[in-house]
């Protein structure tokens, strides 16, 4: 038996009676802050466009409907997905799972969510559904060396994305253990994402994660439907997707403790609406600014040090031009924490990209690699920055582990006001609250609440 073999037998076999009520707690919590992130997103540049294109090219067409969530209508469940994954991603809000370094809720969540919608499943069965998403989509991630992944260009939520997809829906679907290994054949065979949007600060970085649920979606259907796919599209020696889009692997990393080592423990919620991979340093940049004495025109040069994934992904010394090149910059993200006292949504609009203080203290601030914290990497994020101040002061602060990771999480309290602050978007605050209380008891609900 191999190891996605493992991983098939697993995901049908799985039955929330038996799993860990912390496992089962963290799921809610998982789908609660997915949840939150895409509602907060329903209006959010381009989505709601997108959905009116989606629909009208299928309306008529796709039979059976699921809600699109936010957007005030139902829509074949193909575009409903897709719209319903790319909205989890939008705000860069969606939770992340180190070890993989990948978005888990932004894949498994729409894709469980709205097929359990679709089909009238049980709350129960989507949770199964999403607890085996996140077990898959994770392991199949530690597989493989994602730092390597990464500097190839590839973007590993949509690269991984797909199994979990795959393994969510085809829980749902009621797949036996033979289909459900064809469909994680035909998954990695459509695995997709790459990186090159940075270059130009476009905006189809949330379609990775979107485009994972709904092809992993389509891997279920077709092994439903008697199409076999590759039990060994992890590691064949020829056309393997390990072998294509990472310079090493360990299968037995794929299996290993399956059952007993839960992943859905170890996923990070985040605290600030920008790429991860900042969050460190943002944390090092507001508690440095509490120093006394601190005053913004007062800095001279900042220096961060970080993981060499770090400083490839976040450590541009161009300014950037957009809101999507100013979530994925350190210096950036560290200018408007120190001088905004936060870093919230707010913070990446023209208004603040414009600010002359913001602007210059990010073209003061340089980004380097640290042994420390590469090897380190991908296990623990973190960074240590250093402020050097025009009076020859230097402030220094390291931060090992991020706020809102499994080292640091955030409290249940802090996770239900980050719902409800993204939740109000979209709808009242009395709907908020009821949609709050029936996601954290969402495996007794005969059916899931209506998003629409």
């Amino acid at each position: 038996m191999n190891e996605l073999e493992q991983l098939a037998r697993f995901t049908c076999s799985l039955r929330l009676s038996e799993v860990p009520e912390s496992v089962v707690n963290a799921a809610r919590y998982c789908v609660l802050d997915t949840i939150g992130s895409a509602l907060g997103a329903a209006g959010y540049e381009e989505l709601p466009a997108l959905f009116r294109e989606f629909s009208h090219w299928s309306s008529g067409v796709w039979g059976t409907c699921a809600s699109a969530w936010g957007q005030g209508e139902k829509a074949g469940i193909f575009p409903a997905m897709l719209i319903n994954g790319m909205m989890a991603h939008a705000l860069e809000m969606d939770d992340v799972h180190t070890g993989s370094k990948s978005h888990p809720g932004a894949v498994i969540v729409p894709a469980a969510w709205t097929l359990a919608d679709a089909l009238g499943a049980s709350g129960e069965a989507f949770l199964e559904a999403v607890i085996a998403g996140y077990e898959v989509m994770a392991r199949i991630g530690m597989g493989m060396n994602v730092s390597s992944n990464r500097k190839r260009g590839w973007h590993t939520t949509g690269i991984i994305g797909t199994f979990g997809a795959a393994a969510a829906t085809s829980r749902l679907l009621g797949l036996n253990w033979e289909q459900t290994l064809s469909a994680f054949g035909m998954a990695g065979t459509q695995s997709s994402g790459l990186w090159a949007f940075l270059a130009e600060g476009s905006t189809c970085k949330k379609l990775h994660p979107a485009r994972a649920a709904v092809n992993g979606f389509c891997s279920a259907i077709l092994a439903k439907g008697g199409m076999s796919g590759p039990s060994q599209i992890l590691d064949a020696e020829d056309g393997g997707l390990y072998r294509a889009v990472s310079d090493s692997f360990d299968m037995r990393k794929v299996s290993a403790g399956l059952g007993e080592t839960w992943e859905i423990l170890k996923i990070d919620k985040k605290p600030y609406p920008c790429c991860r991979t900042t969050h460190h340093a943002i944390d090092a940049a507001l508690f440095l600014r509490d120093t006394d004495g601190f005053h913004p025109e007062e800095v001279s040069s900042i220096l961060v040090e970080t993981y060499e994934v770090g400083v490839l992904q976040c450590g541009f010394e161009k300014y950037p031009e957009s809101p999507v090149e100013a979530k994925f910059s350190i210096p950036y993200t560290c200018a408007a924490a120190l001088v905004r006292g936060k870093v919230t949504q707010a913070e990446f609009t023209g208004e603040l990209i414009a600010d002359p203080m913001v602007r210059r203290l990010a073209e003061s601030t340089k980004v380097v690699s640290d042994p420390l914290f590469n090897d380190r990497y991908p296990a623990r994020w973190g960074s240590r920055m250093h402020i050097f101040m025009k009076d020859g002061r230097e402030l220094v602060r390291q931060i090992d582990d991020i706020s809102g990771s499994i080292r640091r999480p955030l409290t249940a309290r802090q996770e239900t006001d980050k719902f409800t602050g993204l939740a109000l978007g979209s709808i009242s605050s009395e709907r908020a609250g009821r949609l709050m209380q029936d996601i954290l008891r969402i495996e007794k609900l005969p059916e899931l609440p209506d998003l629409c």
